[in-house]
């Protein structure tokens, strides 16, 4: 088996030293949950939460979202981590501070021994200005990187800014770049993960995907149908791009190469935007 493009509209982040919040997980409807062992588990509870995790992972991936882990970023910490929490049915770890592509290939390697069916992603956290210089190169550092996040609170803090829509877009913008040009998942809202009491969280996402995103993480599980809906293609943007592909199919059988639709010229480009559109609506 090899490791499979992914699709997460919406990541639920879930403690992993909380009993409560792990048994309730698989019922929010989040497309991926992200278990996490790092900065939601104090330094002190941190083999209890692996043993937790590992306890309770069987049960985990036989729900209906995908389940990953994001383990910690210092190497004693992240051994422990991967030793204990890597098993069939995992799909991914997230990596977070992660300053360059060496740490992306350190943790490849041990998957390689842990994981040798090659079913683990990595989703590596951008969280520091150092890191995004070098954000490209960590997104295509190895094939099982499946996506790139921003850590938006650490990076905010590492760079001294006060985070925000407006203070974050230059970071977010490169995340989509790097992400894109290395044919991977960009994640994220074009505002900070902590902001989930927002009433406009759809409206965002709906922003957020118009910039370049394909999901978003959330701390809270009342923003996941939101993140299901704002990064789900309206059903106006549905019939627009059926209405593209039925156009220049026929255009095709004609030997054009271009058409006009409602007054607007569309062609190969615009077709594979169309086909995108579909291959990301909600099933009827």
């Amino acid at each position: 088996m090899t490791i499979s493009s992914v699709s997460w509209r919406s990541l639920l982040y879930v403690p992993g030293n909380n009993d409560k919040f792990l048994a309730k997980a698989q019922t929010r409807g989040a497309d991926a949950l992200i278990i996490d062992l790092e900065d939601s588990v104090p330094s002190d509870c941190k083999q209890a939460a692996r043993e937790m995790v590992a306890a309770k992972l069987s049960c985990l991936i036989k729900g209906p979202a995908q389940v990953c882990i994001r383990i910690n970023g210092d190497l004693v910490n992240m051994a422990d981590d991967l030793r204990t929490v890597v098993r069939p049915g995992v799909a991914a770890i997230f990596l977070p501070k992660c300053e360059d592509a060496g740490k992306v290939r350190l943790v490849a390697q041990a998957l390689d021994l842990l994981d040798p069916m090659n079913d683990v992603g990595i989703v590596p956290l951008i969280e520091s200005p150092s890191a995004l210089m070098h954000a490209y190169d960590i997104a295509r550092a190895d094939k099982r990187v499946v996506a790139l996040l921003l850590g938006s609170e650490d990076f905010a803090t590492s760079c001294q800014i006060t985070p925000s829509e407006q203070t974050l877009l230059g970071a977010k913008q490169q995340i989509v770049y790097a992400a894109r040009a290395a044919g991977i998942s960009p994640l994220g809202l074009l505002d900070s993960i902590a902001n989930f009491s927002s009433a406009d969280i759809e409206d965002l996402a709906v922003r957020s995907a118009a910039f370049g995103f394909s999901g978003a993480t959330s701390v809270h599980p009342g923003n996941i149908q939101a993140l299901n809906r704002g990064f789900s293609p309206s059903q106006e943007n549905v019939e627009w791009a059926e209405r593209v592909m039925e156009e220049l199919d026929s255009a095709e059988r004609k030997s054009l190469g271009a058409v006009t639709l409602d007054g607007r010229m569309i062609d190969k480009p615009v077709y594979e935007r169309a086909r995108s559109i579909l291959a990301r609506r909600l099933p009827r």
